[in-house]
């Protein structure tokens, strides 16, 4: 489906439609999007820039994605909001409009330590510059990780400057730092200039020896004459700090219009409330499932507009995106969980597994219910996934038997891959009941034990629904995996039944 509008009319709909910036594009910018699907999105969360004229230029915040690279998707990706490829094709549609684009990130794009958090954040990093960002802050996370990998990921490449900035934040020292303390940007015949600062609370929480931090209000200041030098008609401040903190440097320094902070609400408001000294402050909510847009105009009466862009599966997926998720992926599973650094942690019962075929042998009828479930095929909906997601940690610790699932590591005995612990695939009785290997091999006679110790045994695998306590206790663990990232919309009362055993 193609079709083909000028800018006029694609800006008088009620709403941003993609069919014609998204669709014409071809298979990179949505496939298998049309007008039904576009709607229905629209409708749930919201149409966007509805009833704009075009502006001059459009800033396009973003920020705190904090390792979301791309929505899980296990129960259904069009149930979720966020992921670079969706970014992308927003920018996409923006651009192919004819509105001129300006990318800026606060930061945050990772949380947690570790090899795959260093994988992820390159992967991150390349999704950014290929979506041409013009500026992008530090968050404290990306600021843990080793110097090595973060010099090596932000700093230029060849004649392509950095898209990092920080007033405050030097990496190997300021006085050797490789990415500059602010930029001016032209888009459509204005000066926009950026600067970012890490907070002073957040500073303090970071350890390591090749950060150099300064006072964010101390280096604020010695930008902030050459931006008004440069002759900018727009300034954003990117502060990574607690939005009480970022009030305060705004107040403090009134010349910025546009001040960006970390915080705040799980969404962007809908209208973006006005500083004591005349700018706007812009919460970006969290993990990435927004943009924040706003237009800059010639209008005297309403110079500047601002719109949330829910980030949801009314902009279909970019190509170029899921090829660096593609790589990304490649790269965990060469790497290996031994190479990603994940040493297996101790159960809290201190058992072992055994396998949910172990459990069969005397509990037939909770194995068929199992075996007709979805959690029998868990890891396959991975190994099948384009790309395959099998070798993500992040991903198998709720497909396979063995695993923390919000911590992401392997317990004693857990799931180790198919090659070692082919009996641990797929989410099993075990991460319900408990490690069953005692269990199991008092009940085939493999290990002699007591009746009282045999009754124990079985005791402790034993789950109810009878009290309120004991609900409580199945529905937390079921929360464990169907959280509010991959499962937004579980309902136990509603899965139960189909589980039910």
């Amino acid at each position: 489906m193609v079709m083909v509008l000028t800018r006029s009319v694609f800006f008088g709909f009620a709403a941003l439609s993609v069919t014609a910036a998204v669709l014409a594009g071809g298979p990179e910018r949505g496939a298998g999007m049309d007008d039904g699907i576009v709607a229905t999105f629209r409708e749930r969360n919201g149409a966007v820039f509805a009833d704009w004229p075009t502006p001059q230029a459009l800033l396009v915040l973003t920020g705190e994605l904090d390792g979301y690279i791309e929505p899980c998707g296990c129960t259904g990706k069009e149930n979720q909001k966020g992921g670079l490829s969706r970014r992308q094709n927003f920018l996409r549609a923006v651009r192919d409009a004819g509105w001129e684009a300006v990318p800026v990130d606060l930061g945050g794009q990772v949380k947690r330590f570790g090899r795959q958090t260093e994988q992820k954040f390159q992967s991150i990093v390349d999704g950014l510059r290929g979506m041409r960002y013009a500026a992008v802050g530090f968050g404290p996370g990306d600021l843990r990780l080793p110097a090595e990998e973060l010099v090596a990921a932000v700093a230029p490449i060849g004649d392509e400057p950095t898209p990092y900035l920080s007033a405050n934040v030097g990496l190997l020292g300021l006085d050797a730092n490789i990415t500059p303390r602010f930029r001016v940007v032209e888009a459509g015949g204005l000066k926009i200039g950026i600067t970012a600062v890490l907070g002073d609370e957040e500073a303090s929480r970071v350890r390591n020896d090749d950060v150099e931090v300064l006072p964010a209000a101390e280096a604020i200041a010695a930008v902030a004459p050459q931006l008004t030098a440069a002759g900018c008609d727009h300034q954003v401040l990117l502060a990574w700090a607690t939005p009480e903190e970022t009030k305060r440097l705004a107040a403090a320094f009134p010349q910025f219009d546009i001040v960006v902070t970390a915080g705040g609400a799980d969404e962007p408001p809908f209208e973006l409330p006005q500083l004591p000294g005349g700018g706007r402050l812009v919460e970006l909510g969290h993990k990435g499932m927004y943009a924040v847009a706003i237009g800059f105009f010639p209008d005297a009466a309403r110079p500047i507009r601002s719109q949330r862009v829910p980030l949801d599966a009314r902009w279909g997926e970019a190509d170029d995106m899921i090829a660096i998720l593609a790589t990304y992926q490649q790269k965990l599973e060469t790497l290996g969980l031994e190479g990603l650094g994940l040493v297996p942690i101790r159960h809290p019962s201190g058992r072992r597994f055994a396998g949910s075929a172990a459990c069969a042998e005397c509990h037939a009828d909770a194995f068929e219910v199992w075996e007709s479930s979805g959690h029998a095929t868990a890891l396959t909906t991975l190994e099948e996934a384009v790309p395959r997601r099998d070798g993500d940690p992040e991903c198998l610790s709720c497909h396979v038997v063995g695993w923390a699932p919000q911590r992401f590591e392997p317990f004693e005995g857990g799931f180790m891959g198919m090659d070692k612990t082919p009996q641990l695939a797929h989410q099993g009785c075990e991460n319900c009941h408990g490690p069953a290997a005692a269990h199991t091999a008092v009940e085939r006679g493999d290990v002699r034990a007591s009746t009282a110790e045999r009754d124990r045994l079985r005791s402790e695998l034993v789950l109810s629904l009878d009290t309120p306590a004991d609900r409580e206790k199945v529905v937390n663990n079921c929360l464990e995996c169907h959280d509010l990232d991959n499962s937004p919309h579980f309902d136990f009362d509603e899965y139960w039944p189909v589980v039910e055993h």
